[in-house]
């Protein structure tokens, strides 16, 4: 039968379809949805009981996640080519391109993440624009994977605040999108440049959960996909401080923020700041403020 109304309507958040030929669907059905500032996230469900030709166009960027075997046969095409790679498990379309779709008999399911440019602007700042990223029809990176695995069982079995989850697992995908594409960050590239906005809250947010431990720069110039000589040049360029001191300086702060909490042990205070021993604590806390933990914590409950 012809696609409904209905069903085009609900196609029209991730892009047109223009029949070639009449374009027929014997089901089509849109299983659950999150959208959330800019970004949609939705299970969808087809079945088609003929071969059909259409041309397909998205509006939005487009990454579709199979939930199950890919449609033997299906096919989508950059307009003008005759000849493109099967679709993988995970697959990339920019909007404003066109292409042509051979949809072959078959019942499928698959998680569409659909985003607006102005969704993830904001993160790149001045870094080199991300969305000349071109269409990938098998997108090979695990950690893509996953997130879109997450994604989909987000939307399937929403949990608290799913909008939320939505929104930050899908923003971190398109920074991942843009490092598999092999995207150019030109902003941070001299011996004068500055951390990214992205960069330093990734940074900064990754520093403050990990202080109970050991913070390897290694890990956290891993964590923001640049080296570790660039995060610490970068990092002492925007802050005005080095790495090191950035990070002795937040252990010194969440244990006056947690000294104040009257009852508090102080060894336990010392365990939650990184510091292996008391004596140690006591030590890097009296050169920072000129108080131990103890005198710190009477003078400010007298006050």
């Amino acid at each position: 039968m012809t696609m409904s109304g209905e069903a085009q309507s609900m196609i029209q958040p991730t892009g047109a379809i223009l029949p070639c030929q009449p374009l027929t669907t014997a089901y089509f059905h849109v299983e659950n949805s999150v959208i959330a500032n800019g970004i949609r996230a939705d299970i969808r469900h087809f079945a088609w009981d003929r071969s059909c030709d259409a041309i397909f166009e998205p509006n939005s960027r487009y990454l579709d996640y199979s939930l199950g075997p890919r449609a033997r046969g299906s096919r989508l095409l950059p307009n003008g080519r005759r000849h493109a790679p099967p679709f993988g498990e995970v697959s990339y379309l920019p909007n404003g391109s066109q292409f042509a779709a051979r949809c072959e008999p078959s019942e499928y399911r698959i998680f569409c993440l659909t985003f607006e440019d102005h969704a993830a602007d904001r993160l790149f700042q001045n870094d080199a624009p991300p969305w000349s990223l071109p269409p990938c029809f098998d997108v090979k990176a695990p950690w893509i994977l996953h997130g879109l695995a997450r994604l989909a069982q987000e939307v399937s079995d929403p949990g608290f605040a799913p909008a939320i989850m939505v929104e930050t697992i899908a923003l971190s995908m398109v920074i991942d999108l843009c490092r598999h594409l092999q995207i150019p960050c030109k902003s941070d590239a001299g011996p004068d440049s500055r951390m990214t906005d992205w960069r330093l809250r990734r940074l900064q947010e990754r520093i403050e959960a990990g202080l109970a431990g050991p913070l390897s720069i290694v890990d956290l110039a891993n964590d923001c996909g640049v080296s570790s000589r660039h995060l610490m040049r970068t990092f002492k360029n925007t802050v005005g401080k080095t790495l090191g001191s950035y990070i002795a300086d937040a252990r010194i702060e969440r244990a006056k923020r947690e000294l104040v909490q009257d009852g508090a042990l102080i060894k336990i205070i010392a365990g939650n700041c990184g510091f292996q021993s008391v004596a140690a604590f006591s030590a890097a806390f009296r050169k920072a403020t000129g108080l131990s933990p103890r005198g710190f914590r009477q003078e400010m409950l007298r006050g």
